[in-house]
């Protein structure tokens, strides 16, 4: 009798613990958020994006189809399908006819948003839209080194 009030102690023990374990894991967060530390905007209000983040943001999730000098010739641009090509991004007369709130919607709705492939993903989910304004203004500034010219 007192060998099976022990295993049923013992069970109802290691139960408990194996249920309360994964207590502790309910109160974090299921989404962590992430560090914008790295966004600088204008202390003067301008809409001037200033800082690194645009680069960084470009290299890190842009490059690998459009290519660091954004010519279309990242390692993963062969591999968008037949016939498929990543954007030239510095051509300067292709992108003096498209604004900043063009390139902003096709970087944050994708390119089916407008009209192109579907291999351009939409990036709203892993940037906001002030990291999204800073990249566009990275490939204005750095790539194409161009503006908007009104027709």
């Amino acid at each position: 009798m007192k060998n099976l009030r022990v295993r049923i102690i013992s069970i109802a023990l290691g139960l408990s613990i194996m249920v309360f374990a994964g207590a502790g894991f309910a109160a974090e967060p299921l989404k962590k958020d992430r560090n914008r530390s790295h966004i600088e905007i204008d202390p003067v209000n301008t809409g001037t994006y200033t800082g690194d983040a645009g680069k960084d943001n470009y290299i890190g999730n842009c490059s690998p189809c459009h290519g660091d000098t954004g010519k279309g010739d990242g390692p993963l641009a062969d591999t968008l399908g037949e016939g498929l090509k990543a954007r030239n991004l510095s051509d300067a007369q292709l992108l003096s006819a498209r604004t900043d709130e063009f390139l902003f919607k096709v970087v944050k709705s994708g390119g089916a948003a407008v009209g192109f492939s579907e291999a351009m993903p939409s990036w709203k989910e892993t940037f906001t839209d002030a990291e999204i304004k800073q990249i566009v203004q990275y490939v204005r500034n750095s790539i194409c080194m161009c503006k908007y010219k009104a027709k």
